[in-house]
């Protein structure tokens, strides 16, 4: 005896998938406002000489939020559920470019760029201004 497959209801297959977007947005609202609140309260503390360490933490959580959506999408195309399924990996993307998104600006803000030396106003580079379309420059006194 045969076992018929399972029936097709797109629209089950959409509100869940609606459902799910929405437990994942509320999920990364969340992370988002105690993230925010992290950041808010660390800036009471006393003064840090230096560039401060990278905060791992957004990004793992938002790391973390996104492959539990790619794993809910890949269980939910393997069930035949495609409409939640293009849902989560819609969410999952979005998600990992927020994950990339604070990871670089964690890395900047961590990794600053030296500081530029400043030329005197009296130093040789003040004075020399290069008047020659691509030629030597033409320096007062050099």
């Amino acid at each position: 005896m045969t076992t018929s497959p399972q029936p097709v209801r797109p629209w089950a297959d959409f509100l869940i998938g609606l459902l799910l977007l929405a437990l994942q947005g509320a999920i990364a609202l969340w992370t988002a406002i105690v993230m925010g609140l992290r950041q808010w309260s660390a800036g009471s503390g006393p003064p840090r000489s230096g560039p401060p360490p990278m905060d791992w933490v957004p990004v793992l959580a938002f790391g973390t939020v996104a492959g539990v959506a790619s794993l809910l999408a890949y269980g939910m195309m393997r069930g035949g559920r495609r409409w939640s399924a293009g849902g989560q990996f819609l969410a999952a993307g979005l998600l990992g470019i927020a994950t990339l998104t604070f990871g670089v600006q964690e890395w900047s803000r961590s990794h600053p760029a030296p500081p530029k030396p400043e030329v005197s106003p009296t130093s040789y580079e003040a004075r020399c201004v290069c008047r020659s379309g691509g030629g030597p420059c033409e320096c007062p006194g050099g």
